[in-house]
């Protein structure tokens, strides 16, 4: 389904529900891309008031022509040290969905044979409910109680974990085990790869 024409009045408690779950807005980037032509989403940062992690949030990617089951945006989270990096992955993924007009469903995602930050293993971004934020945050409600909106995390993997998922059937059940027993800190955009 697309959303090309959501109704902006759906989305008025947005930034509350994302202040309440990733922290507050601290700054923005406009939608003006560098070659002054405009992206079709800004991009909010949010650091939040208990753990050691900024999010690079998308909006206005609900707006644009994307085939998915609800509007959505899209959520980078980072060590505050890595919030550019954090900010040219989401901007790298909710370029990808404009341009294919299809969004992101959780297991999918963004693969490229070479490592998207430079100095990093960083090639692969997973789509997944957000880690850190709980489970009420990936879905947001209107104020009439109903969907409105699906976010959509980009987890930061290397190929080697991309190859992993890929051998486990595509599912990151698998994945998340191996983060959690080796104590991966998946914030850490320059971290070693788990696999």
């Amino acid at each position: 389904m697309s959303f090309p024409h959501a109704d902006p009045t759906r989305y008025e408690g947005l930034r509350s529900h994302v202040e309440r779950h990733l922290g507050p807005v601290t700054h923005a980037q406009s939608p003006q891309g560098p070659d002054g032509r405009n992206r079709g989403f800004a991009l909010g940062f949010h650091t939040h008031p208990q753990q050691r992690m900024v999010s690079a949030v998308t909006t206005g990617v609900r707006f644009q022509h994307i085939d998915a089951s609800l509007p959505q945006e899209f959520v980078v989270s980072a060590v505050p040290e890595h919030e550019d990096e954090a900010a040219y992955l989401a901007h790298v993924i909710a370029t990808q969905a404009i341009e294919r007009q299809r969004g992101y469903a959780y297991g999918s995602g963004y693969v490229n044979a070479e490592p998207l930050i430079p100095g990093t293993g960083i090639a692969f971004l997973l789509a997944a409910p957000h880690p850190f934020a709980g489970d009420e945050f990936d879905l947001y409600h209107d104020d009439r109680n109903e969907p409105a909106l699906r976010f959509i995390t980009l987890l930061p993997c290397t190929l080697s974990e991309f190859r992993f998922v890929r051998e486990h059937g595509d599912d990151p059940a698998a994945l998340y085990d191996v983060w959690e027993s080796r104590e991966t800190d998946i914030l850490d955009l320059y971290r070693a790869s788990a696999v």
